[in-house]
């Protein structure tokens, strides 16, 4: 995994839209903000991986994409983090590689391990844009 190359045709001022699923513990209101924002469990890598999926905004919403289709399932809500933050929680830095899927032609990834500190940096400096919706 390490040996991606950062993209740096993703600039740092563009924002990654990050999916947050309706399950207890996604979203917490900070007192600070007075407003809610992602946990930091919204960024964590899956399988214990170093690929954090996300979707380019400005392309997706460009393309007629909205929030909602970024969310991809019913009830899920949407974070977005900028690329410049992403690549800079950690040393080394993390990177940003287009991986485009069938159904997401927008889709990133956030490569490199991330730690517990590396992923309350990236939900402090998210911003939700689309709650998810409560299950039952």
């Amino acid at each position: 995994m390490s040996e991606r190359q950062d993209d740096e045709s993703i600039a740092d001022y563009e924002n990654l839209l990050r999916r947050v699923p309706n399950w207890p513990n996604m979203v917490k209101f900070d007192e600070n903000t007075q407003a809610y924002r992602p946990t930091s469990a919204c960024f964590d890598d899956p399988d214990g991986g170093e690929e954090l999926s996300v979707t380019l905004e400005t392309p997706h919403l460009n393309g007629g994409g909205t929030y909602e289709t970024a969310a991809k399932e019913p009830g899920f809500g949407i974070a977005s983090v900028p690329a410049g933050v992403s690549r800079r929680i950690s040393d080394p830095s993390q990177k940003l590689v287009r991986e485009p899927t069938d159904d997401d032609p927008h889709h990133a990834l956030i490569v490199g391990k991330k730690t517990k500190s590396q992923k309350r940096k990236l939900a402090k400096a998210a911003k939700l844009l689309k709650k998810p919706l409560s299950e039952g």
